[in-house]
């Protein structure tokens, strides 16, 4: 039974505010590939989120949450992988940090 979930939300913007759609996709299967591994697979979903920049203001960006469904000793088996991924993101995509829900706790990972 697949009782956790862990998510990552994929911005598509870099450096705060300038579009990166191209760089999302990448970014996005590269989670994809790394998740199907950890996890068995997983799901990408669009969505709209927002930011508040402390140098920016407000930031509204889409995004692709990659989730996996998985048991608890999947996820915390994972979990700092998936950390490790999250902060690689946001050095790569220079953000300012790159959430992630670990079964209903939501981080955000800074570089």
């Amino acid at each position: 039974m697949l009782t956790d979930r862990v998510t990552i939300y994929v911005p598509s913007t870099t450096d705060g505010n300038k579009p990166a759609k191209r760089l999302q996709k990448k970014v996005s299967k590269h989670v994809a590939k790394k998740f199907s591994c950890m996890f068995g697979g997983c799901t990408q979903q669009a969505a709209t989120g927002y930011w508040m920049s402390d140098t920016k203001g407000l930031i509204p960006e889409k995004q692709n949450l990659i989730f996996a469904a998985c048991t608890t000793a999947d996820r915390e088996k994972h979990l700092q992988d998936v950390l490790t991924i999250a902060k690689a993101i946001c050095k790569h995509m220079k953000q300012e940090a790159v959430t992630v829900d670990n079964n209903g706790t939501l981080l955000f990972v800074e570089a």
